[in-house]
């Protein structure tokens, strides 16, 4: 089983319905059966239970149902509000989403994709990395990507992710390729390493991605089966680095982020890698770093 959550916030249900929900429903060679989806409301106060926001959605995911003819089955689609940390990055509404699968039958042996209500999916991401999921003869896979194509709106760009990339050293320098629209993880794992942090109000997918590769490498020393990693190297999934708002356009919020991303794993840097991951900051987000011994 599948369960693909979408936080979605700041009112953004165009996103919903021309992007990031349709291209889930646009899925191919993939049960629908199979695929449940977690929309998380992070738009109005958790106890506006049926706010206009929250009837908008459900009226989008009607809509689109009954456009696209879909059976009660197929692509089961649940609309849920975030009852954790709000408005900051999605991280409470992911979490949200984590916890609401350990609601349903058999949830252990299901994957979570994270889809970002302005990205979307090709039509065959989860067909692909579904394929992968499955456990091999002595193995499972903990996570599988596939690459990213970067589009604004004059450009496109590809990130060419490799595995080779999936190391600690690459996410404390910069991305090499992940945001939560190309992360495909076992729940299981997602749960054991605590899911999002809920105090980064960005830098969020950078900061997962160390715990996940910290508990993946303490996994495989001490118990079987070892869990692997897989990257698909062809593009899946467009992210839409578009100028409108998003969390990493907020230049005075992002550096909260990154200096919570430093205090955290500073004493982890080499010197070396602290200077290319500065100058990175600097160059993107205008960061200067204060160290705090």
């Amino acid at each position: 089983m599948i369960f693909v959550i979408i936080a979605t916030a700041w009112h953004r249900n165009h996103f919903l319905k021309d992007r990031s929900l349709v291209s889930v429903y646009h899925q191919k060679n993939i049960a629908p059966t199979l695929v449940k989806i977690l929309i998380v409301d992070d738009n109005d106060r958790m106890n506006q239970e049926y706010s206009p926001a929250y009837f908008s959605i459900k009226q989008i995911v009607s809509q689109l149902r009954e456009m696209l003819n879909l059976t009660e089955a197929a692509f089961q689609t649940y609309v849920i509000k975030n009852t954790r940390t709000q408005h900051h990055s999605g991280t409470g509404a992911w979490n949200t989403g984590l916890h609401f699968i350990t609601t349903f039958p058999h949830w252990e042996s299901s994957y979570v994709a994270i889809l970002d209500d302005d990205d979307e999916y090709l039509p065959d991401y989860l067909s692909t990395c579904f394929k992968y999921s499955q456990k091999t003869e002595k193995n499972i896979y903990a996570a599988v990507f596939g690459r990213l194509i970067w589009k604004t709106e004059e450009t496109e760009v590809v990130h060419e992710l490799t595995r080779d990339l999936l190391t600690p050293q690459n996410f404390f320098i910069g991305n090499p390729g992940v945001q939560g629209s190309n992360m495909f993880i076992k729940t299981t794992v997602l749960l054991n390493i605590g899911g999002f942090d809920e105090t980064f109000p960005n830098t969020t997918d950078r900061e997962l991605m160390i715990r996940l590769l910290d508990n993946i490498e303490r996994h495989n020393q001490v118990s079987n089966p070892k869990y692997l990693l897989k990257v698909i190297e062809k593009p899946l999934v467009i992210h839409h680095n578009h100028s409108g708002k998003r969390v990493n356009t907020d230049i005075l919020l992002k550096r909260v982020g990154l200096d919570l991303f430093y205090q955290k794993y500073r004493a982890r840097f080499s010197e070396q890698d602290l200077l290319k991951s500065l100058e990175r900051a600097k160059r993107l987000f205008q960061y200067e770093y204060q160290s705090r011994k």
